[in-house]
């Protein structure tokens, strides 16, 4: 399949093709064309999914388990009358 715009094919700057790996081989998609010894970057990221952006069981319990972990942890110092409120306030000058 040729590109619609033959005249750019020197400059690939601007593409995006998508792929898929595939015993360890990045495989662009049917139809994808790229100039012979195009150089190319190759950059990692997440698609969502025609179900949405659900995280995987696993990685939802674990993430639970750290929101539980993270509540438990003490309050070093319970008589500083300071909450999350004062936030700005302390960091930037705020009222």
């Amino acid at each position: 399949m040729e590109l619609d715009f033959p005249a750019l094919t020197t400059d690939n700057r601007d593409m995006e093709i998508r792929g898929r790996v595939e015993n360890g081989v990045v495989v662009p998609v049917p139809g994808a064309s790229l100039p012979e010894g195009a150089e190319v970057v190759v950059s990692v990221r997440a698609v969502s999914s025609d179900a949405g952006d659900e995280w995987p069981e696993a990685e939802r319990q674990r993430a639970a388990q750290l929101m539980d972990h993270i509540a438990s942890l003490p309050d070093e110092n319970p008589d500083d009358r300071f909450s999350g409120a004062d936030h700005d306030k302390v960091l930037y000058g705020k009222p």
